[in-house]
């Protein structure tokens, strides 16, 4: 049987939980590959940081190997300033954009066979000078697509939003 087409993983905000859940899935055995879009020195520096095992094998390559435990493919995004965890650095915002720019363009060239983001913080985007209101908006203007939903899913639970970013006390008046 073909090996399947990886999922692409950006883990998000350098200096947040993103990479730490990188290097926690790397610890697992998964039924398709998992290529993590990121800085190899920021994973293998947080992985050090967390006492776990961790060897990075450069993506673009073939993906026909069994990993062992703390192995990774990495498609390397260099970051733009050191990171240090729970430290925020808006000159690491275009750096995060990177790596979801990469994930969407080698998803839409069928590199990969979907996208699955770490968490990012939209604030420190902004502060960059980058208007970002969220992963969604992001993905539909670079898809080029009119109409886009968020869904949230675990284990057989699906809950897709019917609307996304939006204050609770708008939400009566949005749906009607």
């Amino acid at each position: 049987m073909a090996t399947p087409k990886p999922l692409a993983i950006t883990p998000g905000e350098p200096s947040g939980i993103g990479p730490d859940l990188a290097l926690m899935l790397a610890q697992q055995s998964w039924p398709i590959p998992l290529v993590f879009i990121a800085d190899r020195d920021l994973l293998a520096q947080r992985a050090d940081e967390l006492g776990l095992p961790f060897k990075a094998f450069e993506y673009p390559c073939s993906i026909d190997r069994e990993l062992s435990r703390g192995e990774a493919y990495v498609y390397n995004v260099p970051l733009k300033e050191p990171v240090q965890a729970g430290a925020l650095n808006p000159e690491n915002a275009q750096y995060v954009l990177d790596t979801l720019d990469v994930a969407i363009d080698g998803t839409l060239n069928e590199m990969f066979s979907a996208i699955v983001t770490g968490p990012v913080h939209k604030g420190v985007i902004n502060d960059a000078g980058v208007p970002f209101s969220g992963h969604t908006e992001y993905l539909q203007d670079k898809c080029g697509v009119e109409r886009v939903v968020m869904m949230l899913a675990k284990g057989r639970r699906k809950v897709a939003l019917d609307r996304n970013h939006l204050p609770l006390k708008d939400v009566a008046a949005a749906n009607t």
